[in-house]
């Protein structure tokens, strides 16, 4: 009932409420128009314009083909939601996500939680791929913010090489990154110096902030 009380009344006001996290700083999960999303004071964390820019990119990464999806950055879950239940998703999915409160607010409100399909890790990404199964995963997505800020482990070679020897040959990598905030590895573009190590590398711009990268590994 508080469920349904709290939906209605969302279309008139929206009902926010707010949890810190040490690691991320506040968290707002805010009822809206129906719609429960969660925000920083400054940025969509999930099921909001994250989810549709994340949406966008999987038509170009083939979900279905994989049977084994690595993503790095859970934050509520929106990649898992949707995944599974608007594209039908049958494979396993890694999800990795260094913020313990993001993931309990993934389980608590949004019902995204560990199964036999769906395991979450809570660890740092950059250290967690660095051990990882190689040639495991047929898509790798690429999430992470903290805040509107992107980790300066996005800008290091030890991280993409790492995620180009978990990649099966022929599998995808979706990476979120932002318009404005050039990244740069070893001096070089990020887009330019990944097609120097191999992939094939498609760029979309998406909802005026976001960047999407598509990278595809060579076949054997």
């Amino acid at each position: 009932m508080l469920y349904l009380l709290r939906r209605l009344l969302s279309y008139i006001v929206p009902l926010t409420r707010t949890v810190h996290s040490p690691i991320t700083g506040q968290l707002e999960i805010t009822w809206h128009h129906g719609q429960k999303v969660l925000d920083t004071p400054h940025a969509n964390y999930s099921y909001g314009s994250l989810q549709r820019v994340l949406r966008y990119g999987l038509m170009f990464v083939a979900p279905e083909q994989a049977s084994h999806t690595l993503l790095l950055g859970l934050g509520g879950g929106s990649v898992v939601a949707t995944l599974r239940k608007e594209l039908q998703y049958q494979g396993h999915i890694t999800a990795v996500e260094l913020d313990a409160v993001m993931i309990q607010l993934a389980d608590a409100e949004f019902g995204i939680r560990p199964d036999a399909q769906l395991e979450i890790v809570c660890a740092d990404a950059f250290e967690w791929v660095k051990s990882a199964p190689k040639e495991h995963f047929g898509l790798i997505i690429v999430d992470l913010f903290v805040d509107l800020y992107l980790p300066d482990g996005l800008r290091t070679a030890t991280f993409w090489q790492a995620l180009q020897q978990l990649l099966r040959p022929g599998g995808y990598v979706l990476a979120n990154t932002l318009t404005d905030v050039p990244l740069e590895v070893e001096g070089e573009e990020l887009a330019i110096y990944l097609e120097k190590q191999g992939f094939t590398v498609k760029e979309l711009e998406v909802e005026l902030l976001n960047r999407l990268l598509v990278l595809q590994k060579a076949q054997a």
